[in-house]
């Protein structure tokens, strides 16, 4: 009788185990390792610009390498971290998609012509939107540095997307080396 009670209670943690487990992909809004990991990263320089930029920056700065990013992350007051928006993500994945089977260049609109802006609200009902497009990045670190550095964009523009306090929302898409990051407020 024993023996048939420690098998139950065995099975019945197994069970719960199974069961938390899945709570935990659901989280994750059904992304991959990589696009997760783009996403807590983006959400590490947010909310500690200063630890992100020591233990992701710092090596760049030292070469001169980094755009000015680790100065730049090194004086920024923390902003909120983001969430996950289901319809972001499917606007991102699918002009990371866009650019991988039709377009092989990087660009922000989608390669039939319509405007970026367009494309996310159809996904997306908010009206604050940004986005950042990336090409050649294999890992969600690397092109979330390259988004941080910035380098040969003078307006700077994918690092004060990804670091703005003007966003609650994100979503990100990769397909091949292609990458998509959209920014949105105000919407679901």
């Amino acid at each position: 009788m024993r023996r048939i009670a420690m098998a139950c209670l065995a099975l019945l943690f197994w069970v719960v185990l199974a069961c938390d487990g899945g709570s935990e992909t659901d989280d994750r809004h059904g992304l991959t390792d990589e696009e997760w990991a783009a996403f807590e990263y983006t959400n590490y320089a947010r909310t500690d610009p200063q630890g992100f930029a020591a233990q992701y920056l710092a090596d760049a700065h030292a070469r001169g390498a980094d755009n000015g990013a680790y100065d730049d992350l090194m004086s920024r007051q923390p902003v909120p971290a983001l969430k996950l928006s289901d319809g972001l993500i499917a606007a991102a994945r699918a002009h990371s998609r866009d650019l991988n089977e039709n377009c092989h260049t990087l660009q922000h609109d989608s390669c039939d012509g319509t405007p970026w802006y367009e494309r996310i609200q159809a996904y997306y009902s908010g009206g604050t939107l940004a986005e950042n497009a990336a090409w050649g990045f294999s890992t969600g670190l690397d092109v979330v540095l390259a988004w941080i550095i910035d380098a040969g964009v003078p307006s700077l523009g994918h690092r004060h997307n990804l670091l703005s306090p003007n966003y609650e929302h994100m979503g990100i898409g990769q397909a091949g080396t292609f990458w998509t990051q959209d920014f949105g407020a105000g919407g679901e």
